[in-house]
């Protein structure tokens, strides 16, 4: 059975889609040459690695300029109609309102369900690319920032270098100072060369007629050649929320729920047994390191939670910001339609988006509950739009 589209719907979705393509890519576009080019050039990037990793960073940037892009797409479409008496004409000959924007509102929900596709597949997908991307030319700009500036820090990883000169690939003269074992070393040799080892993740640092120095110890002169290698330590090996899929996510809640259960056994079972021996200490202790724990897994739990709903309420975001935005476009878009844009635009900027961070920073910290907490916002709006609709079928 073929599904039949009438004329005028068909027409309304292809000027809606037509519109839209137009805007999402102008607003793109700007985005990644003021922000991602910006960025890059103040982190010793050059055009060219820009350029390779655009195709990776565009997907990131989607999930917001969609839902924006759909709610100028429509306040450009309805109110022009409406500014040309299109939409008068259309309930003069019996059409209802609502058939107008069922085209826009079929379309909205479409992007809602591929903008949840994107935000869960496309970019972690493209997250673990960008890693992939800049470990092959880290090494590179490492050595054009030491070029340039003589001098790199890494504040998380506590690594410092410090040359008077490149030559090619060799330092002049260089300094490093990094972390070991919880004390700073210092290493200063006449030239040096580095490599990095990518499966180790460590910088191997090939020194010549130098000296060690570690606070508290004699200073260690060598002549010929050394190596050193060096590890960046992460403070936390597990990949952030938002570069997790859902299933994956999914399958680490189920892993930490049954880690919980067994610290809660265990945490019962240890203080029965100093009970029974009257070892008061043992169990204070023992709870505390259990319960510290499971204060550690509940903040990654509540991270979990949160991105998940989150991840399908922003999703859902286009679809009711079409909903929002063609009846505030018929009714207040007839002298312009930057009127109604701005009419939608400003208490979603002002009252939407705050919410919604708000709420999302409460409900990771465990506050509120991210089930029903990431969807007032969308509720506000549902119920913003049914207010201005009624107007506008009744008028």
């Amino acid at each position: 059975m073929t599904l039949k589209i009438p004329i005028l719907q068909k027409y309304l979705l292809w000027v809606v889609v037509r519109v839209f393509l137009f805007v999402l890519t102008c607003i793109t576009v700007l985005l990644v040459f003021v922000g991602v080019f910006q960025q890059a050039t103040e982190r010793g990037l050059s055009p060219l690695h820009a350029l390779q990793v655009l195709p990776f960073v565009v997907p990131h940037m989607l999930p917001f300029t969609i839902p924006a892009a759909m709610l100028l797409t429509v306040s450009l479409v309805y109110g022009r109609m409406a500014g040309d008496q299109e939409v008068v004409a259309a309930k003069a000959a019996g059409i209802h309102p609502i058939s107008l924007m069922w085209p826009a509102l079929f379309f909205g929900a479409s992007l809602s369900a591929g903008t949840l596709v994107l935000s869960d597949q496309m970019i972690p997908w493209s997250m673990t690319k960008i890693e992939q991307h800049a470990i092959s030319v880290i090494e590179d700009v490492f050595i054009e920032r030491l070029r340039t500036e003589l001098q790199f820090s890494d504040h998380g990883s506590g690594f410092h270098v410090n040359v008077s000169a490149v030559n090619g690939r060799r330092l002049i003269h260089p300094i490093f100072r990094y972390a070991k074992r919880g004390r700073v070393v210092t290493m200063q040799a006449e030239e040096a060369e580095l490599r990095l080892d990518l499966e180790r993740q460590e910088v191997v640092v090939e020194m010549r007629n130098g000296f060690f120095e570690i606070p508290g110890e004699h200073r260690v002169y060598f002549t010929g050649t050394q190596v050193e290698r060096i590890r960046w330590e992460r403070e936390d090996e597990r990949r952030k929320a938002r570069d997790l899929p859902i299933l994956s996510i999914d399958s680490e809640l189920r892993s930490i729920e049954q880690f919980r259960e067994t610290q809660k056994q265990y945490r019962a079972m240890e203080a029965f047994m100093a009970l029974t021996t009257a070892n008061f200490d043992q169990v204070v202790e023992k709870t505390k390191a259990r319960t510290k724990a499971l204060n550690g897994d509940r903040k990654r739990r509540h991270k979990l939670q949160t991105e998940v709903h989150s991840r399908y309420s922003m999703a859902c975001s286009c679809f009711f910001f079409a909903l929002l935005g063609c009846p505030v476009a018929i009714r207040y878009g007839q002298s312009q339609f930057l009127k109604s844009f701005m009419i939608c635009f400003v208490p979603i900027i002002c009252g939407y988006y705050p919410l919604m961070l708000g709420l999302m920073a409460q409900s990771k910290n465990g506050s509120v509950d991210p089930r029903w907490s990431m969807w007032i916002a969308n509720v506000l709006v549902m119920t913003l739009s049914w207010v201005v609709m009624r107007k506008v079928i009744r008028y």
